[in-house]
């Protein structure tokens, strides 16, 4: 089941919008948190402030705008089929730590989750593939054809693309960490929340991305101050070292199973 949900709010003048939605693999009948998130978003939208400076350091993504940053910044990486093409930056890295506390996991096999099958559209199995264990990268996503050119065995992951087979993650897993939403927030100058308006412009190939938020909040004295839309930049590498995430792991219902994590080194504007 899908559904979505858009909202326009109006403040002293200022048009504002926010947006929810759920996809799930079962019945849900209680929408009042997306209407709750929907409505909220739309008014902070409206009552939102411009940043009018230059912000750098500690930013904290909530769930849903770091499962699409990853989408195109990171998950590209793991792919078997750009690691063969050489367009990987974590193509000789398997057995290295490249990231201090990530645990990454690409779980085809989980029970209930959006992109759990039996098998992948080559027959082979789903199975649960660890890519990164405590910052230590463990391997890539495979379907036949990249596992017999690399030598390993498939990890499930074929899907049909334009009459042959390619390599697509199903749903993919962060271990939460210790600290929780609230304590990681207080270490950030900003909150990223709502969509990445331009996440497909992201770089896998270098890790450098520039995307802009939606709804981002300011924080200021404990408080969340609304933004107007801001842009965020950086580069995931650089900053691998100081990615922390909470302890609660959220259902984005896109397929990503992610906590609200801290990514430090950033740069914002607006």
């Amino acid at each position: 089941m899908s559904i979505s949900l858009s909202t326009k709010a109006t403040h002293a003048g200022s048009e504002g919008t926010g947006f929810a939605f759920i996809r799930s693999r079962s019945l849900i009948l209680d929408f009042d948190d997306i209407i709750d998130k929907a409505c909220r978003m739309a008014l902070d939208s409206a009552r939102g402030e411009k940043l009018g400076s230059v912000v750098s350091g500690n930013v904290s993504f909530r769930p849903l705008p770091f499962g699409e940053l990853l989408e195109y910044l990171l998950i590209l990486a793991f792919n078997a089929m750009n690691v063969l093409e050489g367009l990987s930056p974590l193509r000789d890295k398997v057995g290295e730590k490249v990231f201090e506390k990530l645990t990454l996991i690409d779980d085809g096999s989980m029970p209930g989750g959006l992109e759990t099958s039996l098998f992948d559209a080559e027959g082979v199995p789903r199975r649960r593939t660890v890519l990164v264990e405590n910052g230590v990268v463990k391997g890539f996503l495979h379907n036949t054809y990249t596992a017999r050119r690399i030598g390993v065995k498939s990890t499930g992951n074929a899907t049909k693309a334009r009459g042959s087979y390619a390599v697509s993650r199903s749903n993919i897993i962060i271990q939460g960490g210790e600290k929780s939403e609230e304590e990681l927030i207080e270490q950030s100058r900003v909150v990223v929340d709502g969509t990445l308006l331009s996440v497909h412009t992201v770089n896998y190939i270098t890790g450098n991305f520039s995307v802009v938020v939606s709804n981002p909040y300011l924080v200021k004295n404990g408080e969340l101050k609304p933004l107007k839309p801001v842009s965020v930049a950086g580069n995931i590498y650089q900053s691998a070292e100081t990615l922390e995430f909470a302890r609660k792991i959220t259902n984005t219902y896109t397929g990503f199973y992610v906590p609200l994590t801290l990514v430090g080194k950033t740069t914002v504007t607006g």
